[in-house]
């Protein structure tokens, strides 16, 4: 082989042990809220309403810009020698509570988009909590099966070596193997069931499908949730989507007042220069003879002018500004309702939820369990089938795939709590 295809090999296959090294790293484990941290800062929704809320608040500061004045310049030129020529520059002096109006409703709009941002990142934090908490419970349900068929795997191996004895026969053999390939089947979907829903948490949280990312904890029993009347309380108080619509009632009051000084008078103040080139076709005498009448003339001058509203107020828009606040005080109203229904809906469904989660650890669980390992005992000593112990086991997982569910829905009914009350339970 020549140097050159050697040298190029080598190359070529510390690349590849590189890359392979790369590749190999480690995954980092995140939390719950690491990950809803995560979400908060990728994801492109958020970024674009926060794009928006820098435009409002440069919307404050042009509404507080006061008008600019207007500079005239102009001029004439008559047929003979005469012509003149005018500057004159008018001042508008936003009266009447204009400049108030504007930034008034440029301040509340800003407002709306900070609440509007805050709801995003509400109902983002809970979807995120939501796939996090489908995610733990996949993993659960998973460990459970390893730890079944770690269990019924050594379970056939016993079995076959009695069969060898002929101390059992060939029938428990088979049983047993079917019961492993069938745990084997289980196992594989809840497998892909984790990956395809980190997979949905990776997109959730904006980041690519191959980052090495994983998630850290596991499903466990809510806490105590808060008393009802402090729930609704802060349900008012925290909730974005009740700042927003309170926050539209103030930017419909803004625009009513603004309205109002539209129609009210104003007035802008007018300074003038001319200068004047005017004469006669005639020729006048002086001290050192006769010349051409014609002198050059300089005016000053200024005024004021006032616009009466006397015929046009603005009445339609303040009328139809009126109706737009009626319209965001009963959506106000709506908001508020809807929440005090979703907390306390949220209240009993977590209340329920813990109870149920109580009662699986105290008086199911364990007993499932032991009942499993009696009936194992039991067919070592040949006081039971086969059969028996298979379909314990089959209780023994569909207990423990109840009591998953139990969890996942006391961890959604916290979820859905923190959600309803627009910040943590406690």
């Amino acid at each position: 082989m020549r140097p050159g295809l050697v040298l190029g090999a080598v190359l070529l296959g510390e690349a590849l042990i590189c890359s392979s090294m790369a590749g190999a790293q480690p995954a980092r484990e995140l939390t719950v809220d690491e990950w809803v941290a995560l979400a908060l800062a990728n994801n492109h929704e958020l970024r674009a309403a926060r794009a928006e809320l820098e435009a409002a608040v440069a919307r404050v500061q042009q509404a507080a810009l006061r008008p600019n004045p207007m500079l005239d310049l102009g001029g004439r030129k008559a047929l003979g020698p005469d012509n003149d020529l005018s500057v004159g520059l008018t001042v508008p002096l936003d009266l009447n509570g204009r400049k108030e109006g504007r930034i008034g409703v440029a301040e509340r709009e800003m407002e709306v988009r900070r609440a509007q941002i805050a709801e995003r990142e509400r109902r983002l934090r809970a979807d995120v909590r939501m796939k996090a908490g489908e995610l733990l419970a996949a993993r659960r349900n998973l460990t459970v099966t390893d730890e079944l068929l770690q269990a019924n795997h050594s379970a056939l191996t016993l079995v076959e070596h009695r069969v060898r004895q002929g101390a059992a026969p060939t029938l428990d053999e088979n049983l047993m193997r079917v019961e492993v390939n069938r745990l084997e089947a289980a196992r594989l979907m809840l497998a892909s069931r984790v990956d395809i829903t980190a997979l949905q948490l990776k997109a959730l949280a904006g980041t690519l499908p191959d980052q090495p990312l994983e998630l850290r904890g596991e499903l466990s029993p809510p806490p105590s949730t808060p008393e009802p009347a402090a729930g609704m309380d802060r349900a008012i108080d925290l909730r974005p989507d009740v700042r927003a619509a309170r926050a539209e009632v103030a930017v419909a009051q803004a625009k009513v007042r603004k309205e109002q000084a539209d129609g009210r008078w104003d007035a802008s103040v007018t300074l003038g220069y001319q200068r004047q080139d005017f004469g006669f076709n005639l020729r006048g005498l002086t001290d050192s003879g006769t010349r051409q009448i014609q002198d050059v003339f300089h005016y000053f001058g200024g005024g004021v002018t006032i616009t009466l509203p006397v015929r046009n107020r603005n009445q339609g828009n303040i009328v139809a500004a009126g109706a737009e606040a009626t319209a965001a005080e009963r959506r106000r109203e709506f908001s508020e309702l809807i929440a005090h229904q979703e907390v306390a809906a949220a209240l009993a469904q977590s209340e329920a939820a813990r109870r149920t989660v109580e009662l699986y650890e105290r008086g199911v669980r364990g007993v499932a369990r032991a009942n499993v390992d009696v009936v194992r005992q039991s067919y070592g000593l040949g006081r039971a089938t086969l059969l028996d112990v298979i379909a314990e086991q089959r209780r023994y997982i569909e207990v423990e795939n109840g009591f998953t569910d139990v969890l996942r829905q006391a961890w959604d009914a916290a979820v859905e709590l923190e959600r309803a009350i627009g910040g943590p339970a406690q």
